[in-house]
């Protein structure tokens, strides 16, 4: 009997522990998981994403491009520029990485809240304290002419800045940092160049929007196969033999120009703005008038055949808001090369990013084409901003590089003989060792080496971008406070907005010390 008891006294205790074990359980924690669940990657604690660039301004958040009218399929996609997103192309080599990886991996840790702080104060105070900033600064003496210039009388001259590069530019995070940078000091100068349409995912121009049909082609986005190279002064363009497929863009600009390739039987081109008709063009008999510029090619200088010309479509507008339209209205090719908005006084931060493009991409461009629209733009300043995708490539040495490049300055320098030119060099990387493990990449060096070498030779200004990160192996610092992704190649909004002010700051600082020359030449004047 007593045994009979205390099986039925153990019983009931182990009820009453279970009943209340699922008391204390709360519901929410008992559904099933899935197993692709993954937590959430911000905590109260991150660090704030701030805007890299100023939004468009729009009196509708919800207003589209009004492609009705047209007989094309009319899907759009098209680059919201109110956030700056951040760019997410890889890079175009992979395979040959682990043979520039150092011995000793970095393995990835969790950082908390106190840490995080720690490590950010580190980069910010390596930021603010450089220990090379701008190198040869002399070499920017004609862009610091036409800034002072602008400085002195803010409504006398537009001055144009135009950066080419790989992804870092083609999202327009870091360049449309350096815009809103460059703006709040010199005045708006507008969005500037920029490419027809959307012609590759992630393309945006912040403080615009743009939007296509879906009939169009694009050429100079496949590395491995651009074409004929015809594709104007960024490198990318956008052929149809359709008509009613259209391109839109909306910007804020006093002056518009839509730059197209010359070609024989070429189509028709309706050109409006706000919906309303402007300019009907033909870009197979284009004819030289006011408004309108026939590019001959090849200039002077030129050292290439005959094989193209382009024409470039100019006109005026009113202050504000603009809805442009691009429409093809004949069965006939049409290819454009770009779109340019400006306003009439002020500067101009342009971007020609072209995501896992190597610098040697720029020599495949037709020059007949590229230089004489160059040169129409006349730049103060050209930036080339290289070396991510070429570090990983083990069939560039240090010598070939270097030649390479050379070729580059040399091809600028025929296009814009006066404009300075300034080379940002690759950021620091690490690549992949294991599941979890990440070595810092020392295949960034030898494109280091010979991009400062040329910049010597030239006359260039150069940015060591990764002696400004914090030198060799800092990229594992950025990516644990989040101002670099998972990849550790790209960086975040927040990353790219810290990148942006140091270059700025590094600029305004050999500015400031010229101003100083300046001064004191017109004292003498005087």
């Amino acid at each position: 009997m007593s045994l009979r008891n205390l099986t039925t006294t153990l019983l009931c205790l182990t009820l009453a522990g279970s009943a209340a074990a699922y008391a204390t359980t709360d519901p929410a924690t008992t559904t099933k998981k899935h197993p692709t669940t993954k937590p959430a990657s911000k905590t109260p604690g991150e660090i704030k994403r701030a805007p890299a660039a100023k939004p468009y301004k729009t009196k509708s958040k919800s207003r589209k491009t009004k492609p009705s009218t047209h007989t094309a399929s009319t899907r759009s996609t098209s680059a919201k520029s109110s956030a700056p997103t951040t760019a997410v192309a890889s890079t175009s080599h992979a395979t040959p990485e682990i043979a520039h990886t150092k011995t000793v991996a970095l393995r990835t840790t969790s950082t908390n809240l106190a840490n995080r702080e720690v490590l950010t104060d580190h980069i910010q105070q390596t930021l603010a304290t450089p220990r090379m900033g701008i190198e040869n600064p002399s070499a920017l003496s004609y862009f610091f002419n036409q800034l002072h210039q602008l400085e002195t009388d803010p409504k006398s001259q537009l001055v144009r800045i135009i950066q080419f590069g790989d992804s870092h530019t083609a999202a327009d995070v870091f360049t449309g940092a350096l815009r809103t940078l460059f703006q709040g000091k010199f005045g708006d100068g507008g969005a500037g160049f920029s490419y027809a349409g959307y012609p590759f995912a992630g393309y945006r121009i912040h403080g615009t929007r743009r939007a296509q049909s879906t009939g169009w082609s694009a050429l100079g986005t496949h590395l491995a196969d651009i074409g004929d190279g015809k594709v104007g002064m960024g490198g990318v363009s956008l052929s149809t033999g359709a008509a009613g497929n259209w391109v839109s863009l909306d910007a804020d600009a006093t002056s518009l120009e839509v730059q197209y390739l010359v070609q024989p039987n070429g189509g028709s081109i309706e050109i409006r703005d706000n919906d309303t008709l402007i300019a009907t063009v033909s870009t197979g008999t284009p004819v030289a008038t006011e408004s309108e510029t026939v590019i001959s090619v090849p200039t002077a200088n030129s050292t290439e055949v005959p094989s193209a010309s382009a024409a470039v479509y100019r006109t005026t507008l009113l202050p504000g808001p603009h809805h442009i339209e691009v429409l093809t209205i004949n069965d006939a090719p049409v290819r454009l090369l770009g779109l340019s908005t400006e306003n009439a006084f002020g500067i101009t931060y342009e971007a020609a990013g072209i995501n896992g493009a190597e610098a040697s991409l720029f020599l495949r461009w037709n020059e007949g084409l590229q230089e004489p629209l160059l040169a129409a733009v006349n730049p103060a300043l050209v930036v080339l901003a290289y070396g991510t995708n070429e570090a990983s490539d083990r069939n560039w040495t240090e010598e070939s590089y270097a030649a390479m490049f050379t070729r580059i300055v040399e091809r600028i320098r025929r296009a814009a003989p006066s404009a300075s030119i300034l080379v940002v060099g690759p950021p620091d990387r690490a690549l992949r060792v294991g599941r979890r493990a990440w070595a810092p990449f020392t295949g960034v060096d030898r494109i280091v080496a010979a991009q400062r070498a040329v910049c010597r030779q030239m006359h260039c200004a150069y940015w060591d971008q990764r002696s400004r990160m914090g030198g060799f192996g800092s990229m594992r610092e950025w990516v644990a406070v989040s101002w670099a992704q998972p990849d550790h190649t790209h960086f975040t909004g927040e990353g790219y907005n810290e990148l942006a002010t140091a270059l700025f700051g590094d600029i305004l600082q050999q500015y400031d010390n010229a101003s100083g020359t300046y001064t004191r030449a017109e004292g003498v004047t005087k």
